[in-house]
């Protein structure tokens, strides 16, 4: 699936002169959840990154530790404020910041990325600095097998 995203995305990340970089580790395992909202949330941040980034990289990476696989997509885009942070996952919010506004959009990408985060037993982190990009990320447990 993370391969399928990287293909189907990164045309659009070098159609805007960008780099979309996978990072996996060598040994990942399975989660047990539903593929298509993992997928939907993976698909937003990753073309919120694409949106507001100018130059720079995209990297979408997947690790494995201690039974926990984390997903992270990390841009070198605009930023996200201190103050926008906290509003960013409440429903059809999008920052005043004059740079988000260069772009269309409604508001509910990232609303709809934390609900479906809450379905499937989750919560997502998000760590960004305004001028220096963002990282969105979450973690689903391993399948014991």
């Amino acid at each position: 699936m993370i391969h399928k995203l990287h293909d189907e995305y990164g045309k659009d990340a070098v159609a805007k002169g960008l780099h979309l970089n996978l990072d996996l580790g060598a040994t990942l395992g399975s989660v047990s959840t539903s593929r298509l909202y993992l997928e939907e949330m993976l698909q937003n941040f990753i073309t919120n990154a694409i949106k507001y980034t100018k130059k720079g990289t995209i990297t979408v990476s997947v690790k494995q530790k201690l039974g926990i696989i984390k997903f992270t997509i990390k841009d070198t885009g605009i930023g996200i404020s201190k103050s926008d942070q906290a509003k960013v996952f409440q429903k059809f919010y999008r920052s005043e910041d004059y740079r988000t506004r260069e772009t269309s959009g409604t508001g509910l990408g990232l609303y709809v990325a934390a609900k479906l985060s809450h379905k499937v037993g989750t919560r997502i982190e998000l760590v960004s600095r305004l001028n220096h990009g963002s990282a969105f990320s979450f973690t689903l447990p391993i399948i014991k097998k």
